[in-house]
Parts: structure tokens; sequence; C-alpha cells
């Protein structure tokens, strides 16, 4: 079961990003709308974020990682389309390996960190940070006024 928790209005959502550098760039998905996304999904209840960064990359590249370097937690607010609040915590690791990866058979696209200025990469606020090279353990993004879309 994942961890997401509805209350009231509001969501409170638990989820994974995997940072992973290939020859040409960052991975990342891509969704029907045109913007980048990083690859992970949420935690599963007793599932560490730790674990559950090996998880979803395996899931969503097929690549099996036995290391994975916590980057930060993006505590993020925002309003989704169906006007419900979020409250999302978003554990960000980082695969410590170039990795080779056959993006088109699992659907990702590969971003040059050079394109990053002018590509559509969201949550915004991440992409700022790794541009930033922040080390910052905890970044937090609060606008209740726009939609994930416009993040």
């Amino acid at each position: 079961m994942d961890l997401t928790i509805s209350v009231k209005d509001s969501i409170l959502n638990v989820r994974v990003v995997i940072l992973a550098h290939t020859k040409n760039g960052y991975l990342f998905e891509k969704n029907p709308d045109g913007y980048l996304y990083f690859v992970g999904g949420r935690i599963k209840i007793n599932e560490t974020s730790e674990e559950a960064a090996k998880r979803e990359f395996f899931e969503e590249t097929g690549i099996k990682v036995d290391k994975v370097n916590f980057k930060t937690t993006l505590e993020n607010f925002f309003v989704f389309e169906n006007e419900k609040k979020f409250h999302e915590i978003c554990f960000f690791y980082e695969v410590p390996d170039e990795l080779k990866i056959n993006v088109k058979e699992f659907k990702l696209v590969e971003c040059p960190i050079s394109e990053f200025a002018k590509t559509d990469i969201r949550p915004k606020i991440m992409k700022d940070y790794i541009l930033s090279n922040d080390n910052k353990p905890h970044v937090i993004y609060k606008d209740y006024t726009k939609t994930r879309n416009l993040l």
C-alpha cells in the first residue's frame, strides 16, 4: 500500500525520486503534456525511502542498483488538477555511477544539464536545486495558488 493519505481536503503523499546520470545527461520520464519529471514513485508502507528508491528505479528502468546516495528532501505544497491540496514529502536519491540504458525501451528520455535551463522539468524547484549545485538537506516549496502543472 502506497503512503498516500487523504485528510479532509488535502492529501499527504510520500515519494522518492532517483537522480540518474547517463553519458548524455539525466534520466527523466516524459508527461503527455510534454514536460519532464524525475524517475521515481511512492513509498510503500513499512518500506524505507532507500528501499523504495531502489525498487522504483528497477521498476522504471529494469536496472537493479545496490547503492543510492541521499541528496535532499523536498517538502512540496501544491494544488493538483482535482483542486485537492497536496503536502508531498519527496526523498531525492542519486545513483552514484553513470548508467548505460536503452531509454526508448523504458520510455525514458535523457536531458543534458546544459539543456536544463530551457527544458520544462518539474518540479521546477528541483531543477533549480540541481543547476545551483545546492547541497541543502531540506528544500521547502509552498504555493497553493498554482496547480502542479504550473510548478
